[in-house]
């Protein structure tokens, strides 16, 4: 009995016929999910990137301005943000200006405003913030703009929903700080 089942194994296993359809059955599956996945991850990895040169744009932007700015600024450069991003989701824009006094060694919250999904720093947060910044000169000033929006993918891959959270500092250009306006003329 028991040669008879050794025998039926190996033969069993020695047999080729319709391996082929069983293969195909087997990796099919597999092979279609990684090209499907293939095309949502280059695609989130596209809205990242896209998604920080925009922070980027808006940065510079916002680096070289003279004239204060106010609401409908900040709306306007929310609404650049998120066509140079492409965003669909809801998105947020957070501008922050820090100054650093060498008399007192210490970084002062000079503004901070939002817009979408972002809440404004107090200057109770100020110092977990200013861990992430370099080194600011004495008496300089610098405009750190955040922004959050959300990578939705087309398909379901395992990826799921994820947060894009940018963080850019740059130094005021041509006016020794960014200044907000209240939009009553008095700066």
């Amino acid at each position: 009995m028991w040669i008879r089942l050794i025998s039926a194994l190996k033969q069993f296993r020695d047999d080729t016929r319709g391996s082929v359809a069983v293969e195909a059955a087997i990796i099919l599956p597999m092979l279609l999910w990684a090209y499907v996945a293939m095309f949502v991850f280059f695609d989130a990895y596209k809205t990242r990137s896209m998604t920080e040169k925009a922070a980027f744009t808006i940065s510079d932007m916002l680096s070289r301005e003279t004239a204060a700015i106010d609401d409908y600024y900040l709306g306007s450069t929310r609404k650049l943000f998120d066509l140079l991003a492409q965003s669909d989701s809801p998105s947020g824009l957070r501008v922050t200006v820090v100054s650093y006094s060498g008399v007192t060694q210490e970084h002062s919250l000079e503004w901070s405003k939002s817009i979408g999904n972002m809440d404004e720093l107090q200057a109770p947060n100020l110092s977990d913030f200013v861990v992430r910044l370099p080194a600011i000169a004495a008496g300089e000033s610098i405009i750190v703009v955040e922004t959050l929006s959300t990578y939705e993918p087309a398909l379901n891959v395992g990826l799921g929903d994820n947060t894009i959270e940018t963080f850019i500092f740059t130094r005021p250009r041509f006016a020794p700080q960014l200044v907000w306006s209240d939009g009553d003329n008095n700066v």
